[in-house]
């Protein structure tokens, strides 16, 4: 029986693969645990800078495994708020600190939206559906209380409340989706963006990330100190002494990640 998620590493890129198609990549326990020990497999590994995730079959993810849900009731077992919010924050999955580019190829539902949501960057091929459908069978999004700082709260109200998809297109207006790309191309497309960060001194990457998220939280003279103390940081790695001699040396940086 294949795995229900696939985690192949070429170079520097990682490629992780919802692996359910039959199911629409449906989050069963195998799939959850699958995608947790992934996420932590690419944040470990020195050698891999980035990673795609993506749905096999036309679905990139559909939600949470309802079948599964109904049976778990059927058999008396109490559904808790924690299956859903995970320990680490609301989302369900962990968050690596190296970059994430989701390549959504279908459709992303409820919990497809949140995988999407956990990543940096989103790519969304132009016949994708994405939408917040939880309200539907009286469960609730928790990630969609972070969505607002993302887009306005007037689309991410209309999400939740209607539960209705919305195109690649919309998800693209809305400020979700990055970039929409004709599905044959989507994972070209993810790949190429992945080798433009390759590009960049993955420490800056890493440490930029961590500064922006965090920051959502803070008040400006808190992040104002945070910032310092980040860029202190980078400043005292191999790589920003390295960044300034390529430039002077006219070379391409050579980065080594420390």
């Amino acid at each position: 029986m294949a795995p229900a998620v696939l985690y192949e590493q070429q170079e520097q890129i990682v490629t992780i693969t919802l692996n359910r198609p039959e199911a629409l990549n449906a989050i069963n326990r195998e799939l959850k645990q699958g995608l947790i020990d992934a996420l932590q497999r690419f944040d470990a590994d020195d050698t891999a800078r980035v990673a795609i995730i993506t749905g096999a079959g036309r679905a990139f993810c559909a939600g949470r495994d309802l079948k599964e849900r109904a049976a778990d009731n059927a058999a008396g077992i109490q559904a808790r708020a924690s299956d859903s919010l995970g320990t680490d924050s609301l989302y369900t999955f962990p968050r690596p600190k190296k970059p994430l580019i989701a390549a959504i190829n279908g459709y992303a539902m409820a919990g497809g939206w949140a995988i999407a949501q956990l990543c940096d960057l989103r790519l969304a091929a132009a016949e994708a559906k994405l939408g917040i459908t939880e309200a539907r069978w009286s469960l609730l999004p928790p990630f969609a209380a972070l969505l607002p700082r993302l887009i306005p709260m007037a689309h991410v109200l209309e999400l939740v409340f209607t539960a209705e998809p919305i195109t690649a297109q919309r998800a693209f207006e809305i400020g979700f989706v990055n970039k929409v790309v004709p599905g044959e191309r989507l994972m070209a497309e993810a790949r190429a963006l992945a080798e433009r960060l390759l590009a960049n001194a993955p420490l800056s990457l890493r440490i930029f990330k961590e500064l922006a998220y965090r920051g959502l939280e803070m008040s400006e003279p808190a992040l104002a100190a945070l910032t310092q103390q980040l860029y202190d940081q980078l400043l005292q790695s191999e790589d920003a002494k390295e960044g300034p001699r390529a430039f002077a040396e006219k070379r391409r940086p050579r980065w080594q990640g420390r």
